[in-house]
Parts: structure tokens; sequence; C-alpha cells
């Protein structure tokens, strides 16, 4: 049986959607990661942010339905040039502040 707080955080997701900040770490700087992610974004209906951090890690804020989510994180991590070893990530609701994924510099 589903609790109540699963049943109104799935009407959540699919009304307002979600945020993900999301750490990607590994290979993932000086092989068109965030190129990537920009490019599979519009794909995949999600909107944001990716930028790269200064120990080589990559930063991400994503909005989107949960599902859609999942599969473009899965999508980027599977055709980029780099390789990614390990993903943090935690999950907010969205605030739709964004109409695009962009890359920060």
């Amino acid at each position: 049986m589903q609790s109540v707080v699963e049943t109104e955080a799935k009407k959540r997701d699919r009304s307002m959607g979600v945020r993900w900040h999301i750490i990607f770490s590994g290979r993932v700087q000086g092989v068109g990661f965030r190129y990537t992610c920009k490019e599979t974004a519009p794909k995949h209906g999600v909107v944001g942010w990716v930028k790269n951090l200064s120990d080589g890690s990559v930063e991400m804020v994503v909005e989107g339905e949960t599902a859609a989510i999942r599969r473009y994180v899965d999508d980027v991590c599977n055709t980029t040039y780099g390789r990614v070893e390990d993903r943090k990530i935690v999950k907010f609701d969205a605030t739709g502040e964004f109409d695009s994924m962009k890359i920060c510099r």
C-alpha cells in the first residue's frame, strides 16, 4: 500500500516537475560533457544549467518530470565522450525559472 506522502509526491512530480541538483565526477571535463548536456536536453523536455567546477567535476541543476530527468541523465552519461564515475543527486521541487538548458562558465 502506498502512503499518502508518496501519492502526493507523485502528483507534485506530474504537475510541477522536480529539480535535481547533480554533481558528476570522473572524466567529465574537456570531453564535451556540458555540450552534450545542452544538446540532449530538448529531446527529453528538461531545462536548467550545467557548469564545470574547479575540482574537475561538473555541476548541474535540471528541472522536468522525474522520468524525463532520469532518461536524460542516463542518456548524457551514455553518450558523452568522457566517463562518469559517480553522480551525487539532491532532489527538490521545481521552481520553473528556466526555459532551456544553459552552459555556465
